[in-house]
């Protein structure tokens, strides 16, 4: 089975705001797992959700998971994408369409935070308030 995945942000009118989404696309390509990784943004800027789905199917997946880039259940996770992907359900009947959890609700992000507040420790020196990317993490096995 041939799967796109689709890391879904908000999108922002600032410069470079789409550094962190861009870099994780890279690192979920990078893990050689799916035949398409992509991003798209809700409003402010290229691409739409609208156009990355034309352009997986137009690449033959017979999948597409769109993750929902999003700290929090507001308006767009909770009204906005399911109408959009509905519609997209539509038009693309052929392929299996399907929507993960929110990134905000995934059990990992209070070991996320836990390895931000450790980073900015005295030994990691200052306060970070611009992060490089990637974030160094430590694993806890």
């Amino acid at each position: 089975m041939k799967t796109a995945v689709i890391i879904l942000g908000h999108g922002s009118r600032s410069t470079d705001a789409d550094t962190a989404i861009r870099a994780i696309v890279q690192g979920v390509m990078k893990a050689g797992k799916f035949a398409v990784v992509e991003h798209a943004f809700l409003q402010y800027v290229p691409p739409s959700l609208q156009d990355v789905l034309a352009r997986c199917v137009d690449q033959n997946v017979d999948r597409i998971v769109i993750v929902p880039f999003f700290l929090q259940a507001g308006a767009h996770v909770t009204r906005d994408i399911p109408e959009l992907v509905e519609r997209a359900r539509k038009q693309y009947p052929s392929v299996d369409i399907i929507v993960t959890g929110y990134v905000g609700a995934h059990p990992l992000m209070a070991r996320i935070v836990e390895d931000l507040v450790d980073s900015s420790s005295p030994e990691y020196g200052s306060e970070i308030t611009s992060p490089p990317l990637p974030l160094p993490c430590k694993r806890r096995d």
